[in-house]
């Protein structure tokens, strides 16, 4: 696992930029009723010696579900002012505590749901440790790392692994293109990846400091890199080759329609005649949603299965064998797969 940086050093490079965020607060109007009361209960849940994992749970499994349904009743201004509320309530610096929710909020590599993030999320399964923290920072990880999205991460990571693995064995050596790889974990789950059985395996990535990761994990299996965005595909000017297989789990998360229409249309192009594209995306009403938007600062775009149809109509119909959509076994994220003629 890739070096995380002290979960204390972070906090401290962050106090500036939270300063501001308690001067904005105080010339807001205070958000009031049981909103107010459901964050005040939860920090009196949290801030105690005794506070143990049974604790940890039973708060919030009321805050967490409490927020998402606030969010989904609420106007965009009351939302807001909602988040505002709640990060200059002391209950955001005991919940920071957590080294997956401070790592989402604070950004270290400027982007959210950055690879060492994701990886945090992967720790249980890998046997690898977290970042130093406090005691109910560590009651508090085993419960967001334990939560639906993150069960749904984890999902989506064994679906990819299973895919490459059902690809090697219908067909000798095919060609693979990760998009927005990360460090590419399905790799590790993947037997096809670690017995050499596939043809050229790239990840693709904007992020230099994830690819190096990829290279010293990945590279003796044959995997490539390419530090790239998605520019290359948007813009027709893919000089990569063509696939078998093209597919990218975490991006489309952060598109809107219109760049996801378009870099599926580009995904679909360098596809074999028999290829197949595969997208990942977040269905609406996840129950994390609330506390993520809030103490995590981590916005998603989400998708329903129709948004997901629509984001094929750039391609001829004619160029299609099929589409089909599943959701993974948590029915938070859906996968589109699309077969080329």
């Amino acid at each position: 696992m890739a070096t995380v940086r002290n979960h204390a050093t972070h906090k401290a490079a962050l106090a500036r930029k939270n300063r501001h965020v308690h001067a904005d607060f105080r010339n807001r109007k205070p958000v009031e009723g049981e909103c107010t009361e459901l964050v005040d209960e939860a920090y009196r849940g949290l801030n105690t010696k005794r506070c143990n994992q049974r604790r940890v749970v039973d708060t919030l499994d009321v805050l967490v579900p409490a927020m998402r349904d606030h969010k989904l009743n609420s106007s965009e201004q009351q939302w807001e002012d909602f988040i505002g509320a709640c990060r200059a309530h002391p209950l955001k610096d005991l919940l920071h505590q957590d080294p997956f929710t401070f790592r989402a909020y604070s950004k270290p590599r400027n982007y959210p749901g950055d690879a060492e993030l994701l990886d945090l999320i992967y720790a249980s399964e890998e046997n690898w440790p977290i970042p130093k923290t406090t005691s109910l920072g560590r009651h508090l990880f085993s419960y967001t790392t334990d939560s639906p999205a993150t069960n749904g991460v984890r999902a989506r990571r064994g679906f990819v692994a299973d895919l490459l693995d059902r690809m090697a064995g219908e067909e000798a050596r095919p060609h693979v293109l990760s998009i927005a790889a990360g460090h590419l974990r399905e790799a590790s789950l993947s037997a096809a990846v670690k017995r050499k059985q596939l043809g050229r395996f790239l990840a693709l990535d904007n992020d230099a400091i994830s690819l190096q990761e990829v290279e010293r994990c990945y590279g003796r299996y044959g995997v490539e890199t390419v530090h790239s965005g998605i520019r290359r595909l948007l813009t027709n000017q893919a000089e990569m080759g063509t696939f078998d297989l093209v597919y990218s789990t975490g991006l489309f998360d952060y598109l809107r329609q219109p760049t996801a229409r378009r870099l599926v249309w580009g995904m679909f192009q360098i596809l074999r005649p028999g290829g197949r594209l595969v997208v990942a995306n977040f269905l609406p009403g996840v129950r994390d949603v609330g506390y993520m938007e809030v103490f995590m600062d981590w916005q998603l775009i989400y998708r329903t299965r129709q948004e997901m149809t629509d984001m094929t109509m750039e391609i001829p119909q004619e160029e299609i064998r099929d589409i089909s959509l599943f959701a993974e076994e948590n029915q938070n994220i859906i996968f589109l797969q699309v077969t080329k003629h």
